[in-house]
């Protein structure tokens, strides 16, 4: 948004309204610092429910322009980048993760930014069995990766010093 993406949405599986309103906040703090106006927000941000693998044309149809206008003549657009944090770490979702994310995504030129830790619930490798399945099922490849240490997850009701490394892949379709 601060860098000036004609569109973004921000989405969330609905558990209450607590958390739209939090992405909300969000927005509206971050876009005044950047000095956005409420009036450009308001044409380009959608905050919306979004269950991964379940009515995913939903998605493109919030980056719609207008009906006849000259960017796109009304036609839904698909999304250059999208952005998963802290998603995988459940495997009993990456399947519907995945659907969502190619169903939104541009053929040609989109990518997926994946930022993740390992949480414990389960054994590392069923967490990376994420990459293979997206590689394998669709059609998806990682093309670059990094890690950044931060010495422990501090803060959120644990010091959790395995949880400190992040990493993020960014993959493309093949």
């Amino acid at each position: 948004l601060k860098e000036g993406c004609k569109r973004v949405v921000f989405t969330d599986r609905y558990v209450n309204q607590q958390t739209f309103d939090a992405l909300r906040m969000s927005v509206d703090k971050n876009s005044k610092l950047w000095g956005l106006s409420e009036e450009e927000v308001k044409e380009r941000v959608v905050i919306m429910p979004h269950t991964w693998g379940e009515d995913v044309e939903r998605l493109t149809q919030q980056t719609t322009k207008e009906e006849g206008d000259d960017d796109c003549g009304g036609v839904c657009e698909k999304a250059d980048f999208l952005i998963a944090s802290d998603c995988i770490y459940n495997p009993t979702y990456h399947k519907a993760l995945l659907q969502s994310v190619v169903g939104a995504m541009d053929k040609n030129n989109g990518m997926l930014i994946v930022g993740y830790s390992f949480h414990g619930n389960v054994p590392p490798s069923q967490t990376l069995n994420f990459f293979t399945l997206a590689n394998v099922e669709f059609g998806l490849k990682v093309i670059c990766e990094f890690k950044k240490d931060y010495g422990g997850q501090m803060g959120i009701g644990s010091e959790d010093e395995k949880r400190g490394a992040v990493y993020v892949k960014v993959l493309a379709r093949k």
